[in-house]
């Protein structure tokens, strides 16, 4: 009864406008509804939390206090959005360069590691000699202790003279290019000191062990194979030089892009340098050429092309092995193919295995293609792709286009009908010790798949009898669960997902957008356009086994739908999960045949709320979901091995504000009304006449006209 009189005192006060000069916090009502207030949300576990998993290593520094105070999944969210939004605008790139250095120090470095404040890189002029080139080449010997001159029976050998082929090179270079290249490598020269110094107290046998690696994709997620020289290097690593040397690599990237870009027009026609050097090759070629020019490289520092059609092959823009710490590939215009479009392409474009690694393209319609390792990928390093602009195509297995393991990946592309295709583990996937990874862009009507049928390639998942694969991808934050296996629980990390402009797709299978796993954090964001997210289990601001996910959209008319197992989803947590799923205006409609809409499962906190616009909602016929908290005993009377669950609290929270909207059931053979939830309503499930009722595990759900959550409004006040 009270239930009835809170729903109809909220739908009076709405239509007499009683509440006009206050907007009504409707959070707060389903909280205080069951006595609950803000505070009562999240975890903070504590050492007598028996079997708690409490000393996993790597979690991210934001990670225990969003655990806390989950609320604050929305900032954090958002203001990772607002900085896509800012640096990845082409108007910023107009006027400023030095949004790819801001990006990845507020999406990458500050999310993996504090210590920086994005100030500066101080990054170095050019040598002040009248060869600067030579001098900086000269200086790239001097850092691996070698020399570019020789004496042999008392005389200055004639060959080979490094020196001289330098001049003879850049000769038909204009000054201000020789300026230009020799500022970039005096930098680059910078960066490998810095990543030097990050490995200084590292087993070289366990750098090279962990090269190899390439199966952290398959292996990880349930602890099946334990790599001990990722501990040992976690232990012995300087992360503050290491990411100081992707700034600097990334800041100056971007400065020698500005600056070259301006004399595309005066490089001779068919202009080729290639100058050796102890760290990897320096390669650079002019626009003009007859054709598509193929550029098969390993081992490079640096490639600059002017803006030919280009097929790049090999290892270009990636790390190819410990004595190439820093690889740089700068692409000034040109419809370029990167990796080869069959499989078993090596690591490329923008991967950081062990040091930094980063492809920087500015125009033309480009495809990637790629393996294991590629499109923006981390591995104890820092792996950077930015596409400026152009219709793209990526295409890649696993660990790519953003996913980082131990370190950061990141893949951003800027203007352009761009579509994404993966196997699982990128996307936006912040893997094994406080990994991070970040998929974003800026504009354009853009397709993200991750492969969702096990018929095409096989990550079946049990969930939905291995007929859909688990992904791992699309925003998501993944951990190493050893805590069924050989003990080794590595916590995940940060990955994201973020599209600000254009009607986007987003389809893939399971444990994606916005999902969390094993003491990690999972976010999606799409900011504008009508949207359509298909997928299937463990989805849509869900996650498992203590972890925060959430999924938000800010306009458009967006369809949320699940398909095949079609649940655990659009807010759904499972073991101590904090999982959000937040629509902003639009009309929406949300589809899930089980367990979803603001569905909480052991002792979760899991939201789906939708404000402004007249949405659609349908919930398989008799299925848990729509503002609900499941029940379990051991809630209520402590287990006497495992007390803890008796220590928290739950919440299943439903909030629909604004519109006409209307609630379904169903199954296979009809759709009818659903029966408890419908506008203009309050409800509770379980129901305070229900035995189950308590135990401080409690869902709530609401329909009204009027209202808000103020949190989600604080860039708009």
């Amino acid at each position: 009864m009270k239930t009835v009189i809170v729903s109809l005192l909220i739908i009076l006060m709405t239509s007499t406008g009683l509440i006009a000069e206050d907007t009504p916090d409707i959070l707060d009502s389903i909280l205080s509804e069951v006595g609950f207030t803000r505070a009562d949300l999240g975890y903070r576990p504590t050492g007598y939390w028996n079997r708690f998993p409490l000393d996993v290593p790597y979690r991210l520094t934001s990670f225990d206090a969003l655990f806390s105070e989950p609320l604050k999944l929305y900032d954090y969210a958002r203001v990772m959005a607002n900085t896509v939004e800012f640096y990845l605008s082409p108007g910023y790139a107009d006027s400023a360069h030095d949004g790819l250095y801001k990006l990845t120090y507020n999406l990458g470095v500050d999310k993996k590691l504090g210590g920086f404040r994005s100030y500066s890189a101080n990054l170095l002029p050019p040598p002040e000699t009248s060869e600067p080139l030579v001098t900086a080449i000269d200086n790239l010997f001097n850092l691996a202790g070698r020399s570019t001159e020789f004496y042999t029976f008392g005389n200055k050998a004639e060959w080979p003279d490094y020196k001289q082929q330098v001049r003879d090179q850049v000769s038909q270079l204009p000054d201000t290019v020789e300026l230009a290249l020799a500022r970039l490598l005096v930098n680059l020269t910078e960066a490998i000191k810095w990543r030097n110094l990050a490995f200084r107290n590292c087993d070289p046998e366990d750098i090279q062990a962990a090269f190899q690696i390439r199966d952290l994709a398959d292996t990880q997620a349930d602890g099946m194979v334990y790599y001990p020289e990722l501990d040992d290097l976690a232990a012995t690593i300087d992360w503050p030089s290491l990411h100081y040397a992707a700034l600097k690599t990334a800041a100056a990237a971007e400065q020698a892009e500005a600056e070259l870009a301006r004399y595309i027009d005066r490089i001779p026609d068919d202009f080729e340098l290639m100058i050796g050097s102890p760290f990897g090759s320096v390669v650079m070629f002019s626009p003009v050429y007859d054709g598509r020019f193929v550029c098969d490289y390993d081992n490079t520092l640096l490639v600059i092309d002017f803006g030919r059609d280009c097929d790049y092959t090999g290892t270009p823009g990636a790390t190819a092995s410990p004595a190439n710490p820093v690889s740089v590939l700068i692409d000034l215009g040109g419809d370029d193919i990167y990796g080869k479009k069959e499989h078993h392409n090596k690591p490329s474009a923008g991967v950081g295995i062990m040091g930094i690694g980063l492809l920087l393209d500015r125009s033309g319609d480009d495809q990637y293609f790629g393996s294991t390792l590629a499109q923006g990928a981390g591995l104890v390093g820092v792996g950077i792709l930015l596409d400026r602009e152009g219709n793209d195509k990526y295409k890649a297995d696993l660990s790519a286009q953003g996913a980082g393991y131990f370190g950061i990946g990141l893949c951003f592309d800027g203007e352009g009908d761009d579509d994404y295709y993966l196997y699982g583990d990128g996307q936006g996937m912040g893997g094994i010790g406080g990994g991070v990874g970040i998929c974003a862009s800026f504009g354009g009507n853009d397709k993200y798949t991750a492969e969702p049928f096990s018929e095409n390639y096989n990550r079946g998942d049990y969930h939905s009898e291995n007929k859909i694969n688990g992904n791992n991808a699309q925003g998501a934050g993944f951990g190493r669960r050893g805590d069924g296996s050989d003990g080794h629980a590595w916590a995940g990390g940060l990955g994201a997902i973020i599209d600000i402009n254009g009607d986007d797709h987003y389809y893939s299978g399971n444990w994606t957008l916005g999902l969390g796993y094993w003491f990690a954090t999972g976010i999606a964001v799409d900011i504008n356009g009508n949207d359509i997210y298909e997928s299937c289990y463990f989805t849509q601001g869900s996650g498992a086994h203590y972890c925060n996910g959430i999924l938000l959209d800010e306009n458009g008319d967006d369809r949320h739908e699940l398909f095949e197992t079609a649940g655990a989803g659009l807010g759904f947590g499972w073991d101590y999960t904090n999982a959000f799923l937040i629509n902003k205006n639009g009309n929406d409609t949300y589809r899930a045949k089980m367990i979803s809409m603001g569905l909480a499962q052991i002792r979760s906190n899991a939201f789906l709320i939708d404000i402004g616009g007249a949405d659609n909602y349908y919930l398989g016929k008799g299925t848990p979901g729509l503002g609900e908290a499941t029940f379990r005993a051991d809630f209520l009377k402590p287990s006497k091995l495992t007390p803890y669950y008796t220590y928290a609290k739950s919440f299943g929270g439903f909030i629909d504000i604004g519109g006409t909207d209307r609630y379904f059931e169903f199954d296979k053979d009809s759709e009818t009304l659903h029966p408890q939830a419908t506008n203009n309503r309050l409800w509770l499930q379980p129901s305070r006449s229900d035995s189950t009722f308590g135990a401080d595990n409690y869902g709530v759900g609401i329909d009204t006209e009027r209202g808000t959550v103020p949190e989600f409004f604080r860039w708009e006040r």
